[in-house]
């Protein structure tokens, strides 16, 4: 039996990936590796790290793109 989160469709895979981001990925690794094995660790892993570094990423240019600005 699938778990209510996800991969079968975009949306569902969409709204894993968002909640990843948002901090709450545990409880989604454990329903993944309830259903299949070990091999949801590393993505789990790699989405966590990819998606801080995007968002730190974004952050810092928002706040050197202000400093930067000459009209104050």
């Amino acid at each position: 039996d699938l778990p209510r989160w996800n991969f079968t469709d975009f949306m569902h895979s969409f709204m894993i990936v968002f909640r990843v981001l948002c901090g709450e990925w545990i409880e989604s690794m454990w329903d993944c590796m309830l259903v299949g094995d070990v091999s949801c660790i590393p993505f789990f892993l790699a989405t966590v790290v990819i998606g801080n570094l995007v968002v730190l990423n974004l952050f810092l240019a928002l706040l050197l793109s202000n400093f930067g600005s000459s009209s104050l």
